[in-house]
């Protein structure tokens, strides 16, 4: 059998010719995604990788392929068709594949950025993130002992006393919490999975991620100009960070245990896949959010501390500034504990419609499916 020469269309370029092995290995290797347009000597025009059978999924047959017998479907090894001899042999001419078509300019600079964050830099993150986050913590608790003492010396009373060991017992608390339940939430996220029908919901939670960030970044610096307070600017950082993150976890589904499986399934299974997609997200973004949560505050704490020396009117900004810094504090390392909690309720909610979309006497659309 002649092996057939393949080519595709990569970042508006097209590349090839390569194998059908190739291309299976490419397909394998996540390289080659079911959207990408591929073609092959026989073909009138290119078409999506996702109509070559076999190159997905073998096991898979689309439900409607008995009543719409005139869809193509393109097999990813196929020889040249058996025909009588001719009388005398054609001339053989080399196939040249047609032009592919221009890609929109996004999905160039997403196929970017989803190769610039891999898997192994987005788990590097968060370990990073969650390490910085629980560390952090014992630094806060020295600030926050050192900020009690120094509000204690400068008063000549003992009014901040009762707060501060309050303030250090809860953080005490909760920076072990947090330490025990990032496992749980890692374990959650790997027994928990789904499939989306196509990147296009992934790709569009990366960007506006990637737009909020940067704008809460911008509006952060106008209003510490406004209020000449350079500390409002670590909120336009942390925002930057976190919804930086966020799209490249948007970007490489795979860290959900999600994957991208092109079949027509139920609306309502879809919309299930959707939602468990956008709450692992989210469950994702935690080690991120704590890390930076508990940096920032600990970085507020100080700065407290230093207006403590600044007088009676310092003493009283150096309140307002711990108040925040407290908040900022409990709310990043509660975050574990509470996510976990959010996560079991709307696994729960998902499970309860999923249990109703396939109630005795509903037909069932969700047969097995290939994509083709």
């Amino acid at each position: 059998m002649t092996p057939v020469d393949w080519y595709f269309a990569r970042g508006n370029k097209q590349m090839g010719p390569v194998s059908s092995v190739d291309l299976k290995r490419l397909a394998v290797a996540g390289e080659l995604l079911p959207d990408d347009l591929v073609w092959r000597e026989g073909l009138a025009e290119w078409t999506t990788a996702r109509s070559v059978r076999g190159l997905f999924d073998e096991e898979s047959k689309p439900a409607d392929a008995e009543q719409a017998p005139s869809k193509p479907v393109v097999a990813l090894s196929q020889g040249p068709e058996p025909v009588a001899a001719p009388e005398e042999p054609a001339p053989v001419a080399k196939a040249v594949a047609p032009r592919a078509p221009a890609r929109h300019p996004m999905e160039v600079l997403l196929d970017s950025l989803r190769s610039a964050a891999s898997v192994r830099f987005i788990e590097a993150m968060a370990r990073g993130a969650r390490a910085c986050g629980l560390y952090g913590l014992l630094g806060a608790m020295v600030l926050v002992v050192a900020f009690t003492a120094i509000m204690i010396l400068k008063t000549g009373t003992l009014g901040e006393l009762p707060s501060g060991i309050v303030l250090l017992l809860i953080l005490v608390v909760l920076q072990y919490v947090a330490g025990k339940f990032f496992d749980i939430l890692d374990r959650l996220n790997r027994a928990s999975g789904g499939s989306l029908p196509s990147t296009a919901l992934c790709n569009s939670v990366a960007l506006l991620s990637m737009v909020v960030g940067v704008a809460e970044l911008f509006g952060s610096v106008e209003a510490a100009v406004q209020a000449s307070m350079v500390l409002i600017i670590l909120g336009g950082i942390a925002s930057v960070i976190v919804h930086g993150y966020l799209a490249c976890v948007a970007l490489n589904p795979a860290t959900l245990n999600i994957s991208i499986a092109a079949a027509e399934g139920d609306p309502g299974e879809e919309a299930i896949s959707v939602l468990m997609f956008l709450l692992k997200a989210l469950l994702r973004t935690v080690p991120v959010v704590f890390g930076v949560g508990v940096l920032g505050g600990t970085i507020v704490m100080g700065a407290a501390c230093f207006q403590a020396f600044s007088g009676a009117e310092g003493r009283s900004s150096a309140q307002m500034t711990a108040s925040a810094a407290r908040d900022v504090l409990i709310f990043s390392a509660a975050l574990p504990f509470v996510a976990y909690l959010l996560f079991l309720l709307f696994s729960l909610a998902i499970d309860v419609c999923r249990s109703l979309l396939h109630l005795p006497g509903k037909p069932d659309q969700s047969a097995e499916q290939d994509i083709v």
